[in-house]
């Protein structure tokens, strides 16, 4: 089962964009070598396995790092790899990374993966008058924390919201996962959705129709959050 990776990383305060591109640039193709050797009969360039790097609008500190694959233990070969294990602790991402612990953990990185292929295919599947997730000007990741027992009740109202969110994000597109990794109590949604600008999420579709459905979805969650970010790689 196709999986989307999401990992959420904190960077210092002053880094700048150019900074940050060139230094996952040389990450990812790190990361694409990798990938050939351990696959070779696998697409591995990044723009085939869907990989791109957010910064935060909300919060500039906050970078939000997207990869497609195969399945939670393919990444996982990945993560413990040597290739992995050198580009970690190496100078160009410890100059740069502000966190410091195991991920999932206080201070480490946010990881976790969606068991839907959220933004690979997207030019493919869009349509020629569709704005793939990946060329949004903004996207906004909302997370939802869902009680065991509600998570069917949220489900099915997620897909109600999904529809109709998409009339009022076109020609952006809205796609949704759940975790596969949650080991607490209660299931984790994701809400991934493309805008023009963030002003048409927070004012436009919040004073919509639209919006009252999606109100719905935060008396059935326990807790939720959402980020805003722009592609910069």
């Amino acid at each position: 089962m196709t999986v989307t990776e999401i990992g959420i990383i904190r960077v210092h305060t002053g880094i700048t964009d150019s900074t940050l591109r060139d230094t996952f640039s040389r990450a990812i193709a790190v990361q694409d070598a990798w990938h050939a050797h351990a696959f070779p009969d696998r697409p591995s360039s990044a723009s085939a396995r869907a990989v791109a790097c957010f910064r935060g609008i909300d919060d500039e500190t906050q970078i939000l790092l997207i990869t497609s694959w195969g399945s939670v233990e393919e990444h996982w070969a990945w993560i413990l790899s040597d290739d992995n294990k050198q580009q970690m602790e190496g100078a160009d991402l410890t100059k740069i990374i502000a966190n410091q612990g195991p991920p999932n953990q206080p201070g480490g990185l946010i990881l976790f993966h969606l068991d839907a292929n959220i933004f690979g295919n997207d030019h493919a599947t869009a349509g020629k008058d569709m704005i793939a997730l990946l060329d949004s000007p903004v996207i906004s990741v909302e997370r939802f924390l869902v009680d065991t027992e509600k998570k069917e009740s949220f489900a099915a109202t997620l897909q109600k919201v999904k529809a109709s969110m998409e009339k009022a994000v076109h020609p952006h597109l809205v796609r949704s996962g759940r975790s596969v990794d949650r080991e607490a109590e209660g299931e984790e949604f994701v809400l991934v959705s493309g805008w023009s600008c963030v002003e048409s999420h927070t004012q436009e579709f919040v004073a919509s129709s639209q919006s009252f459905l999606y109100s719905q979805l935060a008396g059935i969650a326990s807790s939720g959050e959402t980020q805003h970010y722009r592609r910069f790689l």
